[in-house]
């Protein structure tokens, strides 16, 4: 009997477009509340279950629909409070941001937060002191390293599937990075939000074939904003063309591809997926400037993952 195809993990960013995007001491609208609920119906069609890294500042604002995401099954975790960018701020200052995001949301649903995603996945390797804060938060999984290296954020050569990640003091983390596509000898950053948006379905959908045939699952996130197309047009604050433009071509599109994707794929909440993975490779942090996420503890095949050298 054939095994299974993996589970992957749907997660959902709960968050407020102007806020998130533009400018993070803006007051958060009305509109994430009714686009999440979006979300909600979406998965409820499909009965998925997801993970929801909900920020600090939106379950503030609006407590019953986190409880509603968590009456629905679904993982209710951490998006830190404020929207702030990582590496933008100082330790403590994150330190306080994930500790206030914590106990707001245990407070609210009655149960541990252990699972974080910094905002727009700002953990590099100029801020891998933030893994210490996290565990030091009594997190145990994380999902902010994106495992290519971007203009904003990304680690090149960071482990694409999900492992156990040793911090810089030791502790240890469960690392579930965003689906990335291996293509023409380079991978290609495709988990989603704007790669969602741009990318055609068939690629999407052979990211997730890719990364499943190899034995791994494949996680994707999205926005509530993504299932708004007219969302842009209902704001007044000044914003660019560019930005009008950039953030909203292929949100008409979007939540049709993921419907897609959750028919033709198994999808599940993060920490079913972790349970279902079974023990993970282990890889350490590896100081220095040419180092990022290395060296894991486990014997076996030496691979090389662009510019590191691994084991596992």
């Amino acid at each position: 009997m054939s095994s299974p195809r993996p589970l992957n993990a749907i997660s959902v960013d709960v968050e407020d477009w102007l806020q998130a995007v533009v400018d993070s001491r803006l007051p958060l609208s009305e509109r994430f509340c009714a686009n999440t609920h979006k979300v909600l119906d979406a998965f409820a069609r499909r009965n998925v279950k997801g993970t929801f890294f909900v920020l600090g500042l939106a379950a503030e604002k609006a407590p019953g629909l986190v409880r509603e995401i968590q009456a629905a099954g679904h993982e209710v975790q951490s998006h830190g409070y404020g929207h702030e960018i990582v590496n933008k701020i100082t330790p403590d200052r994150f330190k306080a941001d994930v500790e206030r995001s914590r106990k707001l949301l245990e407070d609210l649903t009655g149960q541990a937060i252990t699972a974080y995603r910094a905002p727009a996945f700002s953990i590099t390797r100029a801020n891998l002191w933030a893994l210490d804060v996290l565990v030091e938060a009594g997190v145990t999984c994380d999902s902010s390293v994106f495992p290519i290296r971007l203009p904003r954020y990304g680690i090149d050569g960071a482990p694409w599937h999900p492992h156990r990640l040793r911090a810089p003091n030791g502790g240890l983390l469960t690392e579930v990075p965003v689906a990335t596509y291996r293509f023409a000898g380079r991978r290609v950053p495709l988990g989603g939000g704007g790669y969602f948006r741009l990318f055609p379905y068939f690629v999407i959908r052979n990211c997730i074939r890719q990364l499943n045939a190899a034995g791994h699952s494949g996680t994707i996130y999205m926005h509530p904003y993504e299932y708004n197309p007219d969302e842009l047009s209902e704001i007044e604050y000044p914003i660019s063309w560019r930005t009008r433009l950039h953030q909203g071509l292929g949100r008409r599109g979007f939540p049709g591809k993921v419907d897609r994707l959750m028919r033709e794929f198994r999808f599940g909440r993060m920490c079913d997926v972790i349970a279902e993975a079974g023990e993970l490779p282990i890889f350490e942090h590896a100081p220095g400037p040419a180092d990022g996420i290395a060296r894991p503890e486990n014997a076996g095949t030496e691979f090389v993952a662009s510019d590191l050298r691994v084991r596992r």
